[in-house]
């Protein structure tokens, strides 16, 4: 498995942390049946337990070439006490890579507590930065990263094309199944 990877901004507030560990697995257990944020996930498995999030985590650990999830986490004097968030702030990172074709796509989920406070915009250009810099440069050297959303997420579609320009390409139909 590669060294791990710790990146944040000068300035910043948070930090992007992989790989995964385990004590980060009951928070994300949260994050991922939160039902806030599985209003865009017809995917996701509402009652999922914490054992299918540390399967998930451990799978994706024997991928490192195809997934790379970081955990999004406070950096001091930013902590939880001062702002009131859970320290868990969210998963933001890379899934299906492609090195050969230097291609992937795109995710993050922010605990809905700390949407539109800036954590999103700060963890997103950390963790593209990273996908976007060249090997030589400690990043993976990707010339292009994609997202998909729901179509009903209007709020991260806008965000998307707003604060990173990101052009809607096309629209997939009942490309999702609802979770069981």
């Amino acid at each position: 498995m590669p060294d791990p990877i710790r990146l944040s901004l000068s300035n910043g507030r948070i930090e992007l942390s992989w790989p995964p560990t385990l004590e980060d697995d009951p928070d994300v257990h949260k994050l991922y049946t939160d039902p806030r944020v599985l209003q865009y996930l017809p995917f996701w498995d509402p009652n999922a337990s914490l054992e299918s999030v540390i399967q998930r985590r451990t799978i994706r650990l024997t991928e490192p070439n195809q997934f790379r999830d970081f955990r999004i986490h406070h950096l001091p004097p930013h902590t939880p006490e001062s702002t009131g968030l859970p320290d868990l702030l969210g998963t933001v990172g890379f899934i299906f890579m492609s090195l050969e074709n230097r291609a992937t796509e795109a995710g993050i989920i922010i605990h809905p507590e700390a949407h539109r406070a800036g954590y999103a915009s700060e963890a997103l250009y950390l963790c593209l930065k990273h996908g976007f810099d060249s090997k030589d440069e400690g990043g993976l050297g990707f010339n292009r990263i994609m997202f998909t959303t729901a179509a009903m997420n209007k709020a991260m579609r806008g965000w998307l094309e707003n604060a990173l320009g990101a052009k809607h390409e096309g629209t997939l139909r009942e490309a999702w199944k609802k979770g069981d």
